[in-house]
C-alpha cells in the first residue's frame, strides 16, 4: 500500500484485509492490522498486516519479510514509497487502485 498519508495506508489495507478474507467488514480488520513492524513476532506470524513500514530500515527484517511471502504467508505493509531496488519484488497499491 503506498501512499504518504497514513490514514489512507489504514484504510487500503483493510479493505485488503478484507478481501482476502482476514475479515469480515473494515472496523474488524483494523484490529489486526498493526502500527510499525516491531509490533510483530516475525517468527510466528501467520500473517503480517503493517500501517507503517521503511524498507530503509533493517536489512535482516526485508530479508525475513521476503522469505516470509515466498513461503505463502500474507505480508502487506503500508509505504510511503518504494524504493527502485525493491520494486521487482513488490506488487504495489495506490489509492486509486482502491476506488
Amino acid at each position: 500500500m503506498v501512499s504518504p498519508d497514513q490514514d489512507e495506508r489504514m484504510r487500503m489495507l483493510s479493505r485488503l484485509a478484507v478481501r482476502l478474507g482476514f475479515a469480515r467488514i473494515q472496523s474488524d480488520a483494523e484490529k489486526i492490522i498493526r502500527h510499525s513492524i516491531g509490533d510483530f513476532d516475525l517468527a510466528t506470524s501467520y500473517f503480517v498486516l503493517c500501517r507503517d513500514y521503511s524498507f530503509r530500515g533493517a536489512v535482516l527484517t526485508n530479508q525475513k519479510l521476503y522469505e516470509m511471502a515466498a513461503r505463502g504467508i500474507c505480508v502487506a505493509v503500508g509505504v510511503r514509497y518504494v524504493p527502485r531496488e525493491y520494486q521487482f519484488l513488490c506488487d504495489s497499491y495506490y489509492p486509486e487502485d482502491f476506488l
